[in-house]
């Protein structure tokens, strides 16, 4: 179909094209009545993303539809969740990165860049090598600096 906007949908919902898939499965299995309240409760969100601000610019076929697919997500946690597990949110990797490094590594982060003197490049590879964590100089830099903002 053209025009169709599947990035939108993805950054909206957070789902892979494979999720909202199984989500449209699960509607077809739904009982008249359950898909009546999928689309009330569509409605409202929609109309809560409008008044946010949030949705595709432009594109109110993609948020309508992304709207629909968070609310059978919604209604999927409720009602069942052992019947898609593939559904389950993932942290992005970033995000699972990103704790992984403040848990796991941020004293070590820290004592290398005040004792060591290592610089970000520097350490971007020690981490590479040392912990096989790739991740940029310029991401750890920011992490750095929003944890000494965070003590100060």
């Amino acid at each position: 179909m053209a025009g169709y906007d599947d990035q939108a949908v993805e950054r909206l919902t957070g789902l892979t094209a494979e999720q909202r898939s199984a989500l449209g499965e699960l509607y077809a299995r739904l009982e008249e009545g359950l898909r009546i309240e999928v689309h009330r409760r569509q409605r409202e969100l929609y109309k809560e993303w409008v008044a946010q601000g949030i949705g595709a610019a432009g594109r109110t076929g993609e948020t309508g539809y992304a709207a629909f697919l968070m609310v059978l997500k919604q209604l999927w946690l409720e009602q069942s969740p052992q019947v898609l597990p593939q559904i389950r949110e993932h942290k992005p990797y970033k995000k699972r990165l990103r704790n992984s490094l403040e848990k796991n590594y941020l004293t070590e982060l820290i004592r290398l860049r005040e004792e060591e003197g290592l610089s970000w490049r520097q350490l971007s590879e020690y981490f590479k090598k040392e912990f096989k964590k790739s991740v940029s100089h310029t991401y750890l830099k920011r992490i750095y600096e929003e944890h000494l903002a965070l003590d100060q």
